[in-house]
């Protein structure tokens, strides 16, 4: 079940508090409404109805997904908010089995619920966005701010990601096939890259340091 509450949230611009419905709580299996709002990006949209002021109010939700047997907590970047020491799977074992990540913006949130939906393992996925991001920067001379993982198509045997660009507006698109994925996952398997049954960050740190373990042996 989904749980909302209900907060007056000041507007920047007009400095008039506006009464605001907050998803603390969501069940994709529930309400695949709000599951189309992480997926596009708009659940965090607000706009102020007495100036039209806009912005993102991000706030802490917990996001499960029962059929897909995932759980995602968005934890906004300087939030005192966490859930990884919690020792999920000692007080709520029903939950064993279930994959469970911390991410820090509603574009992350967004990209595990991608890759968790299409079968994939996150730190897999973690370690060719690296590799993907790396020949991006070499053969184009950018620097990659950020990157995402967008989609995956086993018929067309390609993965596909969008890599952000310091200076540049338009993201540059990459594909790979899954056979990068398959080595991704060779090294993750013998360089620790598994997770444990807690609420852990996967991102391109931790891929970072499965890929200098890897260098290192």
């Amino acid at each position: 079940m989904s749980t909302q509450v209900n907060k007056d949230v000041c507007c920047p611009q007009c400095g008039k508090p506006v009464r605001t419905k907050m998803w603390t709580g969501i069940s994709a299996d529930t309400e695949p409404l709000l599951r189309q709002k992480v997926r596009d990006e708009t659940l965090f949209d607000w706009q102020c109805p007495h100036c039209g002021y806009q912005a993102e109010l991000v706030y802490p939700c917990l996001y499960h997904d029962k059929n897909h047997k995932f759980m995602i907590y968005l934890v906004p970047e300087g939030n005192e908010k966490s859930l990884r020491k919690v020792e999920v799977d000692k007080r709520f074992p029903q939950l064993a089995g279930v994959k469970k990540r911390e991410v820090a913006s509603p574009m992350e949130l967004k990209e595990k619920v991608l890759i968790f939906e299409a079968g994939l393992d996150d730190m897999g996925v973690e370690l060719v966005k690296s590799g993907l991001a790396g020949i991006v920067e070499e053969r184009q001379h950018v620097s990659v701010e950020a990157g995402c993982f967008c989609f995956a198509n086993t018929e067309a045997d390609r993965m596909g990601f969008v890599f952000f660009i310091d200076g540049k507006e338009e993201p540059i698109k990459k594909a790979t096939r899954f056979a990068t994925y398959e080595k991704a996952m060779e090294i993750s398997h013998d360089c620790g890259g598994e997770q444990g049954d807690d609420f852990v960050r996967v991102d391109g740190g931790a891929a970072a340091r499965v890929l200098e373990t890897y260098q290192r042996t």
